[in-house]
């Protein structure tokens, strides 16, 4: 880790030093005051009253602002809790969930109900042509969450960064080059492995830095992200904590291209990646089983998807992921002083195509979308081949209503959608789960808790010893998006999870479904 730690902080300086070189080396011949006159400088901004003016400020050559408010309302029925018994787990790593609870409201959650705020004001400013900044400030609550007096703001910097452009001026063979560091709201592709989460309230922003090549119809990002640190810094008198803050310290880095073909191929994309992701710490859990103390996770990926062909109605996208790696962890059967290093063997796929008939009324889309995600059937040492998610935007993925993640799943997606006018369009799609292993989790939508820890076997009601089965139900989603003026929009969407019969046996019989329902307006400008 502490090499992974170097090489960021190296980086990061060179990029300091090269921005620095490029700022001063482009400053105009007219910034050369003479000394009286920054005395005289000076002297003006203090005497300025506090609160004054920056009388050092230069002019910038543009200023956009922006807003966006965002309300939520949602209610979800009775969700399953976590715990469906207890379990056993044999010498050779199979399990077996010894006993249920035989009360079904155990194994439910009471019904939810709450309405979200999101605003967000955001600031572009072209400063010249070589450097641009953007600042988005964001205030998000939950109505009611401390009372109507309490009023508990959470307010936060979402978007703050500067980049650096145009840097042939600097040297030719910068030309195609941009930098970028701060922080910011970063997606890649269809936010399959690395999104920013847009739908959760606080969404998701990434600290670090990259560097952006792009000539022609290629381009392509070098990044490196500090997701998670152990210590927040700071100088004396700060406030700032020299000393360790929590226990996680996590590194994304890694690159992401892109490729548009054309002539023949017009409309065809492809997007090799690979995302490494490290992580240090004693809170994660690989599986049900083990403690992480380290990790080093590396996903290589390829997307591939186009649109237009065979007159134009035809679409599709397939991605492929493998990961490899090492994880370092204290088996839950052993002492603390006990390490063990698994290799990391995983890997999963997401393929879809779909046509959408352009000469129909309200130019229908039918499709279908296979989801997979490697699970791992026995967590005895050796390898880990239950696929781990990366930082995705899940919501958008694998069903609205978030019971899973893209780990240990096979989703079978139908999805069709039309437009009745311009403002209206109607999007109902259906999937189809089973766990990949039902001896693995079921995971959690963030991809590291668990909703229902898995099981070879199960010893039912009457005593009688069962096989878990994978079926893990099926969701129905039906979203209606109406643009109703200019600048303001509205979505409503409802969905339903049909219980299978992988939630049936761990939870002492009880299979009832779950309804949710949203409804969101939007203003922007």
């Amino acid at each position: 880790m502490m090499r992974i730690k170097n090489y960021f902080i190296i980086f990061a300086s060179v990029f300091a030093i090269t921005a620095g070189c490029a700022i001063v080396g482009m400053q105009d011949v007219k910034a050369q005051d003479s000394m009286s006159d920054l005395i005289k400088r000076i002297e003006a901004l203090e005497s300025r009253p506090a609160g004054g003016g920056n009388v050092t400020a230069g002019k910038i050559r543009g200023l956009k602002i922006g807003l966006n408010l965002r309300h939520r309302y949602e209610i979800r029925s009775q969700d399953f809790n976590a715990s469906g018994g207890t379990y056993t787990q044999a010498a050779d790593g199979t399990r077996s969930l010894a006993s249920l609870s035989t009360s079904a409201h155990r194994q439910r959650k009471p019904t939810q109900d709450f309405t979200l705020q999101r605003m967000r004001l955001s600031f572009d400013m072209d400063i010249n042509k070589n450097v641009m900044a953007r600042v988005m400030l964001q205030d998000v609550r939950t109505f009611g969450d401390s009372g109507i007096t309490g009023n508990n703001s959470q307010t936060d910097v979402q978007e703050g960064y500067v980049q650096l452009r145009n840097l042939g001026d600097v040297n030719p063979l910068l030309s195609n080059v941009q930098v970028r560091i701060g922080r910011w709201q970063q997606a890649y592709g269809n936010q399959r492995v690395i999104g920013s989460l847009g739908w959760a309230n606080q969404s998701r922003s990434y600290d670090g830095a990259k560097v952006m090549y792009k000539k022609g119809n290629f381009n392509v990002d070098v990044f490196a992200f500090q997701i998670d640190e152990t210590a927040t810094g700071g100088v004396s008198g700060s406030g700032g904590d020299f000393g360790v803050n929590d226990n996680r310290d996590s590194v994304l880095y890694g690159f992401y291209g892109q490729y548009k073909f054309g002539g023949a191929l017009k409309g065809n994309v492809i997007e090799p990646y690979l995302v490494a992701k490290h992580e240090s710490t004693d809170e994660d859990v690989t599986n049900a089983t083990r403690t992480l103390e380290s990790e080093t996770r590396y996903t290589w990926g390829l997307r591939a998807h186009g649109k237009g062909l065979f007159g134009g109605g035809l679409d599709y996208t397939i991605e492929p992921n493998l990961q490899t790696g090492q994880s370092r962890y204290t088996p839950s059967s052993k002492s603390a002083s006990v390490n063990s290093k698994d290799s990391i063997n995983a890997w999963a796929i997401h393929a879809e195509a779909g046509y959408t008939f352009k000469n129909l009324p309200w130019t229908p889309r039918i499709g279908y979308a296979y989801s997979f995600a490697s699970g791992d059937d026995n967590f005895d040492e050796g390898s880990q081949k239950t696929y781990k998610q990366v930082s995705p935007t899940q919501h958008a993925h694998n069903g609205y209503m978030d019971v899973t993640s893209w780990q240990n799943i096979i989703d079978h997606q139908i999805h069709f959608n039309v437009k009745p006018s311009k403002k209206l369009v109607i999007d109902v799609k259906a999937h189809f789960y089973e766990l990949d292993e039902e001896a693995d989790n079921w995971w959690h939508i963030g991809g590291t808790a668990v909703n229902r820890a898995g099981a070879d076997t199960f010893v039912n009601n009457s005593g009688v010893t069962e096989d878990v089965d994978d079926e893990l139900g099926q969701e129905i989603n039906v979203t209606l998006k109406y643009k109703m003026f200019e600048n303001f929009g509205v979505v409503a969407g409802y969905g339903h999870f049909f219980a299978g019969d992988f939630i049936e046996d761990t939870s002492a019989g009880v299979d009832r479904g779950v309804d949710w329902f949203y409804l969101q307006t939007t203003v922007s400008f």
